[in-house]
């Protein structure tokens, strides 16, 4: 039996559905409308059968925020229960929401709904392919989908998060900005997978020098894919027949990370509760720096370190990830405690 649940493009083919593809398909979502039903045709069809999303038993909405810079790509995912409440769930750079089904399938699965969006030059979201200026980017597309879709009904609270790599990246910069300013933030706690403060090999990064450097080269580089978890079906999928894998890197997103690593470790620390799941084989990111760090900032309440785990864990080969389906039922159900961010 397979051990993801993606098509490949040719099946696409066969079943004469389009390719979706990142040039046409994000023009063709409507705006996102959470006071209808959602019916996909043609390229969003394809979308759903390619990332397995039509294999999921809930009810589905797809769409487009428009914000000033980007149309951000959203998706919503009910349980056909009662919802307990909401997960808001992130990616990590180089990736985009449509490869996230298993966990979405999981998180369902507790009774819980799903938002989910795509970075800005990500998956459908439209932006300079997997590229930025500014990490403060990312709040502001995270402000802009929370304040549309915040009274939904299908988007009841508690509010929480998951986040994966940038992902996580993302949640810890929310958190820790709405604790300096003493207010709560969207989510009242949050899952990290793996995630991103400091980068693996990461001396260069405070270097001048090499900074320097990087302003003059090139803005694009070629993306190597790097063997980030032990899965290799998932590995082929995402290098071979992916369509909206990204294949440039883009500089400037290598100096707003530089920059954004200083901020971060400037800011002061809060409560909120976080659990957090890494990969002792990680080479991606430098995650012993990393879980310190979370240590220090944030009032962690269970660390899972996967033995044979590498980076992207979501969809980690599934002897491996076995370990995260007791975590996250722990963590969807664990009882909130109230106003403690600051």
């Amino acid at each position: 039996m397979s051990e993801i649940p993606f098509l490949s493009p040719n099946k696409l083919q066969a079943l004469d559905l389009p390719i979706p593809s990142r040039e046409k398909t994000p023009y063709k979502l409507p705006a996102l409308n959470l006071y209808k039903p959602y019916h996909a045709h043609g390229e969003l069809l394809a979308y759903q059968k390619l990332y397995g999303l039509d294999l999921l038993d809930c009810n589905y909405w797809q769409g487009c925020i428009d914000i000033p810079r980007y149309k951000l790509h959203v998706q919503v995912f009910q349980p056909q229960v009662r919802s307990k409440g909401t997960v808001l769930l992130l990616h990590g750079y180089l990736e985009h929401s449509g490869i996230y089904q298993p966990i979405i399938q999981e998180i369902l699965s507790q009774g819980f709904s799903v938002i989910t969006f795509d970075l800005p030059g990500h998956g459908l979201s439209t932006g300079s392919p997997a590229n930025i200026q500014n990490f403060d980017d990312y709040q502001e597309a995270l402000d802009k989908v929370y304040f549309y879709v915040r009274n939904a009904p299908q988007l009841p609270k508690p509010w929480l998060g998951i986040g994966q790599s940038t992902g996580g990246a993302i949640l810890m910069h929310h958190v820790l900005a709405f604790a300096e300013q003493r207010s709560n933030p969207y989510i009242e706690r949050a899952l990290l997978l793996s995630p991103l403060l400091r980068p693996a090999k990461s001396e260069w990064w405070h270097n001048p020098v090499g900074l320097g450097i990087i302003r003059r080269i090139k803005k694009q580089v070629p993306r190597h894919f790097r063997r980030n978890n032990h899965n290799p079906e998932f590995l082929r999928f995402v290098r071979l027949k992916d369509p909206l894998q990204p294949r440039m890197m883009g500089m400037d997103w290598i100096l707003a990370m530089s920059k954004w690593m200083v901020e971060m470790e400037n800011r002061p620390p809060c409560r909120i509760p976080v659990w957090m799941a890494q990969g002792a084989l990680d080479q991606t990111v430098d995650w012993r720096y990393n879980i310190d760090f979370v240590r220090r900032m944030f009032r962690l309440q269970t660390l899972l370190i996967l033995e044979e785990g590498s980076h992207q864990l979501i969809n980690e080969r599934e002897d491996i990830r076995s370990a995260l389906t007791g975590l996250i039922p722990s963590f969807l159900h664990a009882k909130s405690t109230g106003d403690y961010y600051y």
